[in-house]
């Protein structure tokens, strides 16, 4: 018992002595471990979705990753909602185009929360572009003008612009929508009927 009492005595002198010597750093949350580092060796193209956003201030690494999780769950809930108006697309057709863009705006907050909105800013690409503008045209013709003509032709610019930023985002996919927009272009130049070989 004595020397378990001496052994205890000793290891508290040493923390007393570690800790007065130097402080060491605060220790980084669990979750923190499985994400990559910004660090320079890291190639371009790396995600690291927690660095500091000028237009996020004062929120924690924690508190982005929740509230992206929330803005997922919302976005699939609208999702799923929209997936019920499937049989009912003739009928209900704005209320599909509406759910459906409400769940990509919900998407894209949450892909903001996770890498920056700065970042997304700062690196636009035409074909999102493209697709921000069809979602907003979407959400106006539902919602502001309540047109179903113009939210059904906002929805298909909408889901035409949005595959073509999806396949750009794969190996090799700009390869392939550079070639999908050249035979659109010469479908639309020459005529249907010229422009395949049938």
């Amino acid at each position: 018992m004595a020397d378990l009492g001496r052994q205890l005595q000793e290891y508290v002198a040493q923390n007393k002595a570690g800790s007065s010597a130097a402080a060491s750093p605060p220790a980084e949350p669990a979750w923190r471990a499985w994400m990559p580092s910004s660090s320079p060796a890291a190639p371009a193209w790396s995600w690291s979705p927690m660095d500091a956003d000028p237009f996020l201030p004062g929120m924690s690494g924690t508190q982005r990753l929740l509230a992206a999780g929330v803005c997922a769950a919302m976005g699939a809930l609208c999702f799923g909602l929209a997936g019920l108006y499937l049989p009912l697309l003739l009928l209900r057709a704005r209320k599909f185009a509406m759910l459906w863009s409400m769940g990509s705006v919900l998407g894209l907050s949450a892909a903001a929360f996770l890498r920056g909105p700065s970042r997304l800013l700062r690196e636009p690409e035409p074909w999102g572009l493209l697709y921000l503008t069809g979602l907003a045209g979407t959400l106006y013709a539902a919602l502001g003008l309540r047109s179903t003509p113009l939210t059904v032709l906002g929805a298909t610019a909408q889901v035409i612009t949005g595959a073509a930023l999806l396949l750009g985002m794969l190996p090799g996919g700009a390869a392939g929508r550079r070639y999908i927009s050249g035979l659109c272009g010469s479908l639309l130049r020459k005529g249907v009927s010229k422009a395949l070989p049938v």
